[in-house]
């Protein structure tokens, strides 16, 4: 009963939300006012556009109503570093009450981030940290370990001998070259028999991995799988797999992130595991950090949300947690 009713307000609260237009993700969008003069404006700047981050901002916005916090959300629409930049130079300029950011390029976004704390907004980084920068938290995956967590899932589901073709998105990403990184150390260790062929970057955008991952497959024909690190590479590959015909018996594919497109296709026989984030339980995280910070309490300097596998038999077990994500605690 107590599940059904937990249900029920989740699903109250989602049609009222709907009927004010407030269940959107990301890019250039700001919740409508609030019933009250909220306390607090909070801003989280994603990477880019892209339906990963959906459950972040509706989350986010849900948790932030119970505390009487404003949720904006901005994004680059391209991936660009230039882009973000100027969202924390606006962000800034508007003195926001806190920011979250899931930087492009941690080596261009550091003085942003630092110039935020400067000013005096708290200032947490989320799914891509910005090591030495002045972020008062990080939360979000370990993203070395995700790559290890890959690693393991592909070596056994080539039952550990193959060869391996990856595909990366944008290359600038501190969390893509930790995740690959991750892959590498983990292969070399434990799978002398599972062997990388080719590493290529699609930057995030679908054309461009489109072509990266159609050229590894011209350049190797016979290789047994292919990798995607980021929910970017997922949804393409998918899609080239289909136009060609392939199943899991034909070629593996083990995607990263729980897209639409790698839950459909690991149902369907295409995918053969996904690896993915705990992203819904970010948006509340991030409210809470930042409510803390400005109540003068301490963070953790680093909190790794984790990663799960996804197979065929627990992929509907799956989707229940994302319903209740206290069942993920």
């Amino acid at each position: 009963m107590r599940a059904f009713l937990s249900f029920l307000t989740v699903c109250l609260t989602f049609s009222f939300l709907c009927a004010n237009g407030t269940t959107y993700a990301q890019g250039d969008r700001d919740e409508p006012s609030i019933e009250t003069e909220p306390r607090y404006t909070f801003a989280i700047v994603y990477p880019y556009v892209h339906r990963f981050f959906d459950p972040v901002t509706e989350q986010a916005i849900l948790q932030g109503r119970q505390h009487s916090v404003r949720v904006i959300a901005r994004a680059s629409d391209r991936g660009s570093s230039a882009e973000q930049i100027e969202i924390m130079r606006t962000l800034i300029a508007q003195r926001v009450d806190g920011i979250a950011i899931a930087p492009t390029d941690a080596e261009r976004l550091r003085p942003m981030v630092d110039r935020a704390v400067e000013s005096g907004i708290p200032t947490i980084t989320f799914e891509s940290d910005i090591p030495g920068s002045r972020r008062i938290g990080f939360l979000g995956t370990d993203n070395y370990r995700a790559g290890e967590n890959l690693a393991h899932v592909l070596a056994r589901v080539l039952e550990f001998r193959g060869q391996v073709l990856i595909i990366t998105g944008l290359a600038s990403q501190t969390a893509v070259t930790q995740r690959l990184q991750g892959i590498k150390d983990a292969l070399e260790r434990f799978y002398p028999h599972v062997r990388i062929l080719s590493v290529r970057s699609g930057e995030g955008h679908p054309r461009l991995t489109r072509v990266a991952i159609e050229t590894q497959l011209r350049e190797f024909p016979h290789a047994d799988a292919l990798v995607t690190i980021d929910a970017t590479g997922g949804p393409t590959a998918i899609a080239i797999w289909k136009a060609m015909g392939w199943t899991s018996a034909d070629r593996h594919l083990v995607t990263f992130d729980d897209t639409a497109e790698s839950i459909d296709g690991l149902r369907n026989g295409v995918v053969s595991a996904v690896v993915t984030q705990t992203q819904w339980t970010w948006g509340p995280l991030i409210v809470d950090r930042l409510l803390d910070i400005i109540a003068g309490q301490p963070i953790p300097d680093y909190l790794d949300t984790g990663t799960i596998e996804l197979t065929p038999q627990n992929v509907g077990m799956y989707r229940m947690f994302r319903m209740f994500p206290e069942g993920m605690q």
